[in-house]
Order: structure tokens, then sequence, then C-alpha cells
């Protein structure tokens, strides 16, 4: 079976049991060196899989870390490492040495099982919580289509508060759909405020904002929110998410008030 094998921070292989044992006798591979096979959870040191292909002693520069009583032990090299010199991939801790080889895993689409699942699990309602940033989008469109009307207008004078005030919250519900599209956790606040206005809008601004609440505030919402799932959207680029049929009707609900509305702003301009 190939075997793959990390030399200066880069993958190597595959390569034959013979060419491995090869190496292990010139020194190319040591006990320390990250290895991984087909079958194997996860990259392991030599020594761990393979230890009777090795003829040279430990490097040392590759010596264990002294272990402490908050030590955490890194996924990849199993080596301990303080809690602020290792990030969290999933639900594993992985040091800063070993990044590179945890993401050129995930390249080759060796991908933690619970990362995948979690993912899979959460993959509509991300794609829910990302499409109600768009809403956002359309709604301050339609907010910066209203404010240019009142300045157009005859008495625009009398209308300029009303315009500020209405660029005001289009900047808002640009910047919050931003960050809903990039699962910022900030954004459940400005957002959670918007949609509790707009449950006064029956009925269908109820129905919509009464939905974005759900997506915001429930206990996926908290997930999708959260780093460890950012951190799996990394881990699992292969995923794709889909808009919900839902969203696309809320969309299409948007843009006929929205057009309504620009038409009759357009025509009672004109009176």
């Amino acid at each position: 079976m190939a075997w793959y094998y990390i030399s200066d921070n880069q993958q190597k292989g595959p390569i034959e049991q013979t060419e491995f044992e090869g190496l292990a006798k010139q020194g190319v591979i040591t006990d320390s060196t990250l290895v991984w096979q087909q079958g194997m959870a996860n990259w392991q040191a030599c020594r761990q899989v393979s230890p009777s292909v090795l003829t040279t002693p430990p490097s040392p520069s590759f010596a264990p870390a002294q272990a402490s009583s908050s030590g955490v032990v890194c996924a990849q090299c199993g080596h301990s490492f303080p809690l602020d010199q290792v990030i969290k991939i999933g639900n594993q801790y992985v040091c800063a040495g070993c990044k590179p080889i945890a993401v050129q895993k995930l390249r080759e689409g060796i991908v933690n099982s619970d990362v995948e699942q979690l993912r899979k699990e959460h993959i509509s309602h991300e794609a829910s919580v990302k499409s109600i940033g768009l809403l956002y989008f359309l709604g301050a469109a339609f907010l910066l289509l209203a404010a240019v009307g009142l300045t157009a207008a005859p008495s625009a004078r009398s209308g300029l508060a009303i315009a500020a005030l209405f660029v005001g919250l289009a900047a808002l519900q640009i910047w919050t759909g931003v960050g809903l599209r990039r699962l910022r956790s900030w954004a459940r606040i400005p957002s959670g405020i918007l949609s509790g206005v707009g449950l006064l809008a029956f009925p269908i601004g109820t129905l919509i904002n009464g939905y974005i609440l759900y997506l915001l505030f429930s206990k996926k919402g908290a997930t999708v929110f959260s780093d460890e799932y950012k951190q799996a959207i990394e881990q699992t680029p292969h995923i794709k998410y889909r808009t919900s049929i839902v969203v696309w009707i809320f969309v299409v609900l948007l843009l006929v008030l929205v057009v309504g509305g620009a038409l009759i702003a357009f025509f009672a301009s004109r009176r």
C-alpha cells in the first residue's frame, strides 16, 4: 500500500513500501516524520505506525515538547503544546508546525467524518442565513431608491431628514447583510433588532422577519455562527450549499414590495 510523508512542510508521495524503507535507511524518513496511508484516520509520527523500518536515531530537532498540566496534544504529531500555541480544526487541536499538513490533508480529501457530518446537518441552515443577507441588500436598495425620490421631489427640503434616515438604515442593512453572508456572530444583534421591528409589518413582514429570527437564534443558528462551524466550512470546501426554496419565496415577495413601492413613489411624484 502506498505511503505519503511530510518533508520540509510539504507532502511527498505516494511511494511503495520498498522505497519507504529505503528512505528510512537513508535518514530521509525518521521516527518523527509524519506519514499517512489509506486507512489511517490521521497523520502520525513514523515511530507510531512502522518503527521496524527505521535505522536512524530520532532527530533532536523533532524532540517531543515537554507536556504540562495545561498542555494540549496535537492531533497530527502527538506532541504536547500550550493552549495558545495550537489551533482548533473541527474537534481536534493542531500545532502551528502541523497546520500545513492539516491543510494539505484537507486538499487530499482526508476530512474528519465528524466535521463532514456537522456541515451536512447544518448546510441548509447555513444557506438560509447567507441568503437572508441578500434580503437585506434588496431592502437597502429600496431605501436608497426612496431616499433619491425624496430628494428629487419638489418638496425635497422637507424630505431631506427622512431621506437621510433612509440612507442610514440602508447602510445598516448593507453592513448587517455582509456580516450574515460571512457568518459573523455580531451580525445577529443588528439583524435581530431589524427583524424585531419588521415584525410590525403585518402580514408579509411578520412572516419574513419571524423566519429570520428563527434562523438567527435557533440552536442550529447558534452553531452556524460559531467558530467551530467556520472551521468546518474551511475543512469541507467540497460540500456546497444551495439556497432553500423558502428563501427564494421571500426574495420574490421582497422584490414585489420593492418594485411596487418604487412604482407608487413614481406615480405619486408625477401628480
